[in-house]
């Protein structure tokens, strides 16, 4: 049987229901170099969503939904490993290189399974079924006839016309969509962009880590100016998907701390007179107790603070199982603003980039 590949903006017909394809992601199992696929799917006929996985080299298939409530609880262990982004499109809410640890668990039958994948901000559970090769694929009818309703030819062709008018309409947004959903990470835009180059990492705990870049052309000006305007690149480079920044306005620190979804940032000048920018996940600034890169005393200070202040209490309920370094944690909080500058300017490039373009990123991987 020839490897089976969809696309996003077909429809699909999965064990009886009829489904558009409205993202795509293919993944690559880093302990065997194997790949598949996962489609992000969405109901005709009914406001629900599954995600169809695909594995064309073991022959394996399977629906499912995000379900935060699933328990392996009679369930055993079937696999489990590292499973790399090496591909997406469409309305998903990954990039190429993001990476998670995952497990996928059978019950007794072998028929049903649970799921769970380990991302940078959580875990997340899916339980679904395993689907035989019959039970899903392409087919001509992608309108169910209660639509149109037999023999009612007319009637037949203007739905037809209808919903490939919105299908397509669907495919150009969900297109749209994958395109604006690149350079979200501030880590991916400033590996991908030559205005800023590595000098090193940091390893804290559990094997989580911090990147840090040099601003090759930070620009002239005050220091508040400089590290103002390196924020204003990396606000564009993401198209103002933070939710939280603000500049250090004590006397002689002007770092700028940026939290976003799933990243914790500061921008900062280091104690030899060179701009740098470090990025990690939240997680890391939850768990590690580390000072960032030649930094000076003011700007580590701000770095705990604001963070403490502004993505400590939120990502308890994410980490509260790992170790804190915020435990025993009394250096105080700082005052925000969600009308400083930078913060104001981030929200109007995230209006811009909305209103530019028909639908926003964002969705599901197997419950990402």
């Amino acid at each position: 049987m020839a490897n089976r590949q969809y696309y996003v903006g077909e429809a699909i017909k999965v064990d009886g229901d009829y489904y558009d394809i409205i993202g795509k992601i293919t993944y690559k199992n880093r302990s065997d170099g194997k790949t598949w696929d996962e489609y992000r799917l969405r109901a005709v006929s009914q406001p629900a969503e599954r995600w169809l996985s695909v594995d064309n080299y073991y022959k394996e298939y399977s629906l499912s939904k995000a379900n935060p409530g699933a328990s392996t609880m009679g369930y055993h262990l079937v696999d489990s490993g590292t499973e790399e982004v090496i591909d997406c499109t469409g309305d998903v809410d990954v990039q190429v290189g993001d990476v998670a640890e995952f497990q996928e668990y059978e019950d007794s039958t072998e028929e049903l399974i649970v799921s769970l994948e380990y991302w940078d901000d959580g875990v997340e559970y899916s339980s679904g079924y395993y689907l035989d090769p019959w039970e899903f694929g392409k087919d001509d009818e992608k309108i169910p006839r209660s639509f149109g309703g037999k023999g009612n030819n007319i009637g037949s062709i203007l739905v037809t016309i209808i919903f490939l008018l919105v299908w397509g309409l669907s495919a150009a947004a969900s297109s749209i969509s994958g395109f604006f959903s690149m350079n979200k990470k501030i880590s991916t835009y400033l590996k991908n962009s030559n205005k800023y180059t590595y000098s090193t990492s940091i390893t804290g705990d559990g094997k989580e880590k911090a990147d840090v870049y040099e601003c090759t052309s930070p620009g002239t000006g005050s220091e508040q100016e400089v590290l103002q305007a390196v924020a204003h690149d990396i606000i564009d480079g993401i198209n103002g998907n933070t939710e939280s920044i603000q500049q250090n306005d004590e006397k002689g620190d002007s770092t700028v701390a940026i939290l976003t979804k799933k990243e914790y940032c500061i921008i900062y000048m280091g104690e030899d007179e060179k701009v740098y920018v470090q990025v990690s996940t939240r997680k890391y600034a939850y768990t590690t107790d580390k000072e960032p890169y030649r930094s000076r005393a003011r700007t580590r200070r701000y770095y705990r603070r604001y963070y403490y202040s502004k993505g400590y209490s939120s990502d308890t309920s994410s980490y509260g199982s790992e170790h804190s370094s915020y435990t025993g944690y009394s250096d105080g909080t700082i005052d925000y603003s969600s009308s400083n500058e930078l913060n104001s300017y981030s929200g109007n490039v995230r209006q811009s980039s909305i209103d530019s373009r028909s639908s926003d990123g964002g969705g599901l991987s197997s419950g990402k």
